[in-house]
């Protein structure tokens, strides 16, 4: 059996405050321009759309997002690439929980062709053993299927794995369930001011039974 750790990418391994900011206008931009609206009714436009999706996976999804509003969803991320900065310590935390015999496993709700994109932009793709978007499963973490298709795919054994995130409802509360220990990333928070306010009130649910760090590479003092 296998010990895994879970790792959130968004206010735990990445900060992408910026990055969703800007992704978010640049499509906005692009909704203008395509039916010749001004921006704030573009603006209108986009958050009626996402507001439909609150709660569910699709949220997330900004590829469907962007072929239902016929937008380039790859220019939208692409222009805005160099916004996304890793948290200090991501690279050698990763490299150290594999030295430790772990495997890393990249859990998020992101969709797979977007996630794939800014992991091979932050260019550590190799330090993953296996990575798991809301697309593959077709559903939040909140709902417990990443963690269930990583111990099937990877072998995990529940009690020797790790969850390790910022937000009590996607990453902690799941993986407890499960049997599993929970790491939480308390500056996360200020790390996710997103361009909704769809996910605030994840981040003030107390979190129980979780070790706490108020940065990264603290967990070496966990694992």
């Amino acid at each position: 059996m296998s010990k895994l750790i879970f790792w959130d990418w968004t206010g735990t391994l990445a900060d992408e405050a910026e990055l969703d900011k800007a992704v978010c206008t640049t499509l906005e931009e692009e909704i203008a321009k395509q039916r010749g609206i001004d921006f704030d009714a573009a603006v209108n436009v986009y958050q009626g759309h996402l507001k439909k999706l609150e709660n569910t996976w699709h949220w997330h999804d900004y590829v469907t997002h962007c072929e239902e509003l016929d937008i380039d969803w790859k220019y939208c991320q692409e222009t805005n690439l160099a916004k996304l900065k890793l948290v200090p310590g991501a690279v050698e935390i990763l490299r150290y929980s594999r030295g430790k015999g772990y495997k890393n496993i990249l859990a998020t709700n992101a969709v797979r062709k977007v996630i794939e994109l800014r992991v091979a932009h932050a260019g550590i793709g190799t330090l993953f053993d296996l990575t798991i978007s809301s697309s593959d499963v077709e559903a939040l973490k909140s709902e417990g299927k990443h963690f269930e298709k990583g111990m099937q795919e990877l072998g995990g054994e529940v009690y020797f794995s790790f969850s390790v995130g910022d937000n009590p409802i996607q990453d902690i509360r799941p993986a407890q369930k499960l049997g599993m220990r929970a790491v939480f990333c308390a500056y996360g928070k200020d790390l996710t001011h997103y361009h909704s306010d769809h996910i605030s009130d994840n981040h003030r649910i107390l979190v129980r039974s979780a070790s706490r760090i108020n940065k990264l590479t603290d967990i070496k003092y966990i694992i």
